[in-house]
């Protein structure tokens, strides 16, 4: 074994030693990782953020909703290539020694939950940059998750993270 994957393995387990596994955290972490439907949680973000828009300034025309579709595209364009090509290529198995019963038994490299968080992340925080801290947040928790349930190494989420950002990167230059 390469001195990286030993780092990752000894990482992964650091972390998923290092938060309790209590009731607390695994309902924390089992929200954030809605068992790939991780989709609802930013469609709940987006439904905030007009209502927000909405309360702020009611009866005013309303700022720029394209985010909306730049979002949805950016997450499901993120899915797709990472589902059907990134994952196909690096094919690595999940972490056997700390697999929930929960994860998927497709491979784990790039971490899907965590490419489509960071890519609706970034698009969003683009649109809304007073609160992309939050929605960075919420991306990284729901990363977070996929290791600390057992789904994925560590480096699985930091690739996906990475590739999420540099797909919504790209899609903003290209803007429709």
């Amino acid at each position: 074994m390469n001195i990286i994957q030993a780092s990752d393995k000894f990482i992964t387990r650091l972390i998923n030693a290092g938060i309790p596994h209590n009731q607390f955290f695994e309902s924390f972490f089992s929200f954030f990782s809605l068992q790939g439907g991780s989709i609802f949680i930013w469609l709940l973000v987006i439904i905030f953020i007009v209502i927000i828009e909405e309360i702020q300034h009611p009866g005013i025309q309303k700022t720029d909703r394209k985010f909306i579709l730049y979002s949805l595209f950016a997450f499901g364009l993120s899915y797709i290539i990472n589902e059907l090509i990134f994952k196909n290529i690096f094919q690595r198995i999940r972490p056997e020694d700390l697999v929930n019963i929960n994860c998927p038994t497709d491979f784990s490299f790039p971490s899907t939950h965590a490419v489509t968080a960071f890519a609706a992340a970034t698009i969003i925080g683009s649109f809304d940059k007073k609160r992309a801290w939050l929605y960075y947040l919420i991306a990284f928790s729901i990363a977070l998750s996929r290791v600390y349930l057992g789904c994925h190494y560590f480096l699985d989420v930091l690739a996906g993270a990475a590739v999420g950002f540099l797909l919504s990167k790209l899609i903003l230059r290209f803007k429709f």
